[in-house]
């Protein structure tokens, strides 16, 4: 049905049709009839079609009628009953989800499909097999073994039931479950058989991995660890080293020093504890695992002692001592005067023991341990262990360490030389590949040319060299290798006969084996203990400790420390040289006396008060102090020294 509607303009119109019929603006349907423009006014009619209620409940009418007509389908106990639809309605309709296979009249169905009653359908619901798994990790060492087991039930669906409808979703629910059958333990056992596993099962965490501990994995094997065996050790019985030790005053007690440590008769000296046997282990696999077997000590006795049973037993009385695994008791030599010329030089392979002064020009030369209770004058002292002097020395050597210390500065001089040698070669070589001096140039030039120039300390280090060498090889009447290599390579116009520099690392290698030999020939460092020496040279294989008032211009050599232990004592002019560490109370004077304190490789230089003219050197690095201090510590940081000070 048509209504026309009429108004000044279009809204008016629209507005006139909203308001009669009672319809939304968006569902109204309207078609402009007449548009017309006067002099005074507009005029605009529109025609609306209206739908006749009657119609609207003949189409809902028809539309039930139709639903009525339609086919359905609807699912009871997992069967599909269909209905056919009646005339001029439609066939039911089955909606296949992607986890089931539909065959519909023998086609397999991929979308929505049309049935009817008489179709043939056939569903395959989804199915899996009931399974097992079993776990096994074993760490990389072969010593544990863990394992987990998963139990996958098999699980039988059917088709859930649903209401009866013209379109039905095939929907699946679960019917039924069945669990796989847990492992028994020899199944168990042969699988982990078949990896190898054999050893160190544990029965009662096997019993867990069965029952299926999905959540962890369970430890189920554990190999045996090795228990290495424990050395012998030796017991030492006696005091081997000692400290001095300062009362409240500031007075040294010489007695704590111990330099002569004694023992009586029938003394024990030392005990050898045996070690004890090692345990085999294994692991998972069966492999055995070898222990280490426990170091056995080879105890000896030397002079003056006894092995007896397990341990080492003195047979006279005197000063205990050892080397390696040997022990030793040797007797002390005593003079209770003045090694002057009435007793002559003294020369004992033991222990000696001055009771009085070293007078001039007097030599004494000891196999161990020598103290001197007086003064030094102008004498030598050299000795292979300890030397400890009470009272001044004065224009006198003193040696302690006896041929160590003569090793030490070959060690020093040959170590020096190889990394010069090491340079030189760099040289060379940097020199050929930029043809520095020429293509012409041989190596046996080059090498002529830097020695003359760049590396003049080469030729002062193969003497010091050739000397040493020739003081220690003197009764050998065969030359030395590495002196005839250097001499035959460096010396003189020796250099020109090299053809390549390559053969220099001949001489390398000659002086690595020797600082090898030297090293090893070294025996325990020595203590050199003084009171104070003047115009004297020290030199000590280990430490040299200055107990009370100091020293003045004297040359101090030590391959461990230096220390000054009275809080008044000096180092005044000279050169003070140590390995690692020198400590002092006050170095040089108000006047600025030059005094020098130098460290071979790197540590650390103390002074509780330096004047102007200290020179602070460690290793190729050196700094002078331009003013007086206190609380000074000098060290290497970054490559170069460092003075920590305050002003005095």
């Amino acid at each position: 049905m048509k209504k026309l509607f009429r108004g000044n303009s279009l809204e008016d119109c629209l507005e006139s049709a909203f308001k009669e019929l009672n319809i939304e603006k968006d569902k109204l349907k309207y078609r402009v009839v007449e548009r017309k423009n006067y002099i005074i006014r507009k005029r605009v009619v529109i025609e609306v079609e209206v739908e006749d209620k009657d119609d609207v409940r003949e189409t809902k009418t028809e539309e039930k009628n139709i639903c009525e007509k339609n086919g359905t389908l609807k699912i009871i106990d997992g069967k599909i009953i269909v209905k056919d639809p009646e005339e001029g309605g439609n066939p039911a309709t089955i909606v296949k989800p992607r986890d089931m296979t539909v065959v519909v009249d023998g086609n397999d169905v991929q979308n929505d499909v049309k049935v009817f009653k008489d179709s043939k359908i056939e569903v395959h619901l989804p199915e899996n097999e009931a399974r097992r798994e079993l776990n096994i990790y074993m760490s990389d060492d072969r010593m544990e073994v863990y394992a987990g087991v998963v139990y996958i039930p098999k699980i039988i669906y059917e088709l859930k039931d649903t209401e009866e409808s013209n379109k039905v979703m095939l929907e699946t629910c679960e019917k039924e479950k069945i669990d796989p059958p847990k492992y028994t333990e020899s199944e168990l056992k042969q699988e982990l058989s078949k990896n190898k596993i054999v050893y160190g099962l544990i029965q009662e965490n096997l019993e867990k991995v069965i029952e299926g501990h999905t959540d962890q994995k369970v430890l189920i094997a554990k190999g045996k660890n090795v228990i290495d065996g424990k050395d012998d050790v030796i017991e030492i019985k006696f005091k081997t080293s000692s400290n001095l030790k300062e009362d409240k005053v500031g007075n040294i007690d010489f007695k704590s020093i111990g330099f002569v440590n004694s023992v009586k008769k029938n003394d024990v000296l030392a005990v050898r504890h045996k070690g004890k046997d090692g345990e085999n282990g294994c692991d998972v696999t069966g492999k055995v695992l070898n222990c280490k077997k426990g170091k056995e000590i080879n105890m000896k006795s030397g002079t003056g002692c006894v092995l007896k049973d397990e341990s080492i037993i003195a047979l006279i009385a005197g000063k205990p001592s050892y080397k390696g695994n040997t022990f030793y008791v040797q007797q002390v030599h005593e003079l209770n005067n003045d090694v002057d010329l009435s007793t002559g030089n003294v020369c004992f392979m033991g222990n000696v023991a001055i009771h009085g002064s070293v007078k001039e020009n007097m030599k004494i030369e000891c196999g161990n341990n020598l103290i001197v209770d007086k003064d030094v004058e102008r004498s030598i002292l050299i000795a292979r262990g300890d030397i400890l002097v009470k009272g001044s020395i004065v224009g006198s050597k003193i040696c302690g360490g006896g041929e160590d210390v003569k090793k030490i500065k070959s060690l020093e001089h040959l170590e020096k030389f190889n990394e010069n040698i090491n340079n030189l070669m760099s040289a060379v070589n940097e020199i050929k590949t930029y043809n520095l001096l020429g293509q012409n140039k041989r190596d046996g030039e080059i090498i002529k040319v830097l020695l003359e120039n760049k590396f003049k300390n080469i030729i002062k280090l193969c003497i010091d060299i050739i000397s040493d060498l020739s003081v220690q090889y003197s009764d050998y009447k065969k030359q030395d290798t590495l002196v005839k290599l250097i001499r035959s390579k460096l010396m003189g116009m020796a250099p020109i006969s090299i053809k390549d520099y390559s053969e220099l690392g001949e001489i390398v290698k000659c002086a690595d084996l020797k600082i090898g030999i030297l090293k090893n020939a070294l025996k325990l460092p020595v203590k050199v203990v003084i009171s104070y020496c003047q115009d004297s040279t020290i030199e000590s294989s280990g430490d040299v400790i200055v107990t009370s008032k100091g020293e003045y211009i004297s040359n101090i050599t030590a391959n461990k420390s230096i220390q000054f232990i009275q809080d008044r004592s000096v180092a005044r002019g000279g050169c003070l040289k140590a390995l690692n560490e020198i400590k002092c109370k006050t170095v040089g004077s108000v006047a600025g006396v030059t005094t020098k304190l130098e460290l071979a490789g790197s540590g650390d230089i103390w002074a509780d008060i330096a004047y102007h003219n200290t020179i602070f050197k460690i290793g190729p690095k050196q700094i002078v102090l331009d003013l007086p201090c206190k609380n000074v510590h000098a060290y290497i940081k970054d490559g170069n020294i460092v003075v920590d000070k305050l002003m005095l």
